[in-house]
């Protein structure tokens, strides 16, 4: 038995919807007795709007960069929260920057607050700003993961040094496409596929990942990782193995049964 975990958006999702190949590659995948899941930085609440409208089957989805983690079924397995006073303290310098936007995730729902309207938001530009105000978000003691949307590549970097050098111990900032994932001091993609490796009773030597971005790193480094044609040199220099499509990875993992 195999196991392929995948990120989702820029990796199984490049268009609008999941391609079909993908769909037929991953069914065909599953038949054959292997596990497929999702591992991305997204919510639950985002990503099950996208399993209804591509239809495609999993066996675990990670979310939350790897902090909020369910089985096959939707059964919650897993959830991890910030530092509540250390979160508001995040929440305070976000509120400094030159971004666009920020989401208060609480572990399955998310809530976008704008900080510049002036900008295009490319990251949450179709989601509306939360209709509860921040405050009573806030007083229900829940963060899991922030999002800070933003327009500038040197800007993300400089908010991911600044997260991981001052907030030490209590979260870690991982920079993504057109944003910076933060999440829980420990939380990354590859501790999430370590608990479904665990989870399972997995052989360490059967999970394979794949990914598009440095927040996806960290698993791909852990196993059998790799990643897609157009992800950025330094990813596909780092990682080595490179494919057009996540149908085309499970082409070649099959090859090996």
């Amino acid at each position: 038995m195999k196991i392929l975990a995948s990120d989702y958006d820029g990796t199984l999702r490049t268009e609008e919807l999941v391609a079909e190949k993908d769909i037929e590659a991953i069914a065909r995948f599953r038949k054959a007795g292997n596990l497929f899941g999702i591992v991305t930085g997204r919510s639950m609440e985002s990503l099950q709007k996208e399993i209804e409208r591509n239809g495609f089957t999993y066996d675990f989805i990670i979310t939350n960069n790897g902090g909020v983690i369910y089985d096959g079924d939707g059964n919650l397995l897993e959830c991890m929260f910030m530092e509540y006073n250390h979160a508001l303290d995040i929440i305070s310098y976000i509120k400094t920057l030159d971004c666009v936007s920020f989401v208060i995730n609480d572990g399955y729902h998310r809530y976008k607050f704008s900080v510049d309207k002036n900008q295009i938001d490319h990251k949450y530009g179709n989601m509306p700003d939360a209709s509860d105000a921040e405050e009573t978000i806030l007083d229900r003691g829940k963060i899991a993961q922030l999002v800070v949307s933003l327009n500038d590549t040197i800007l993300a970097e400089e908010i991911a040094h600044y997260i991981n050098a001052n907030f030490k111990g209590y979260a870690t900032a991982f920079i993504n496409v057109n944003c910076v994932d933060i999440v829980p001091h420990g939380v990354s993609k590859a501790e999430g596929l370590y608990y479904i490796e665990d989870h399972f009773g997995l052989d360490h030597d059967a999970i394979y990942a794949i990914g598009d971005s440095f927040n996806d790193l960290p698993m791909l480094e852990e196993f059998h990782g790799s990643t897609l044609s157009h992800a950025r040199s330094v990813i596909k220099e780092q990682i080595g193995v490179v494919y057009d499509s996540v149908a085309d990875c499970i082409n070649e993992i099959m090859k090996e049964m």
